[in-house]
């Protein structure tokens, strides 16, 4: 399997998503402060975080979509994955190594994005007073655990659009249900002054997570009987 998916990281061309993934912080980062200088200063880190946070997961559970289409969906359409089924590869191990290689790097984009965009505001906080406070390292250590399950969770449903995707065998379907998804996912709601995300509330995206599971095991649970059209 590792080396299957080794060959579709190659394949691929993988690491220019980097490139991608650098941009995507700048500009979280960038949209964010200009808010904060704008608005002035943010209530406390974690007032700013939940900002940070809800943009990144719209952004990069759009960011995964884009993989399933280059790696997925694209390769149906043009009948490449006709051609790769030819491969002495079981069909179920060709799709599976696409779809670990899509959330896995959906998911670690995620987790990095936030965790560096904290270790800059660490260091830039002091001359941009974008909040109450400054930042301390056992602060970024303790939000640590829900930085991670926020990243496993949201790459899950990441994996939703694919479903959206794969009847029409459309990319833009598939990147415009990913923002769809996102943005209600992710959306923010007031209450007695305070604001909360759909996405805090731990039932909804392990929901949501489980069935973007169920929907990438049923997209080649009869894959190896089904003829590709």
């Amino acid at each position: 399997m590792l080396q299957i998916i080794k060959l579709e990281w190659n394949k691929n061309q993988m690491t220019r998503y980097f490139k991608t993934f650098v941009i995507c912080i700048l500009s979280i980062y960038g949209f964010v402060t200009l808010i904060s200088l704008d608005s002035g200063e943010m209530g406390s880190f974690q007032e700013y975080m939940s900002l940070i946070t809800i943009i990144s997961n719209i952004t990069f559970i759009t960011f995964g979509s884009v993989l399933l289409s280059r790696l997925i969906i694209s390769e149906f359409r043009t009948k490449t994955m006709q051609v790769l089924f030819t491969y002495p590869i079981q069909r179920k191990k060709l799709l599976l190594a696409k779809l670990i290689l899509a959330y896995a790097f959906t998911t670690g984009s995620l987790f990095m994005s936030i965790l560096l965009i904290q270790i800059i505001a660490n260091f830039m906080q002091p001359s941009l007073e974008l909040f109450t406070g400054i930042i301390t390292w056992q602060e970024i250590v303790a939000s640590f655990p829900k930085t991670v399950t926020n990243a496993f969770s949201m790459g899950a449903i990441a994996l939703i659009p694919l479903f959206f995707g794969m009847r029409k065998k459309s990319t833009a379907t598939t990147i415009t249900s990913a923002v769809i998804i996102g943005v209600l996912v992710n959306s923010t709601f007031s209450d007695n002054g305070m604001t909360f995300s759909l996405a805090d509330v731990v039932i909804i995206p392990l929901i949501l997570a489980l069935i973007g599971i169920g929907i990438a095991y049923l997209s080649f649970r009869h894959i190896d009987r089904k003829d590709v059209a």
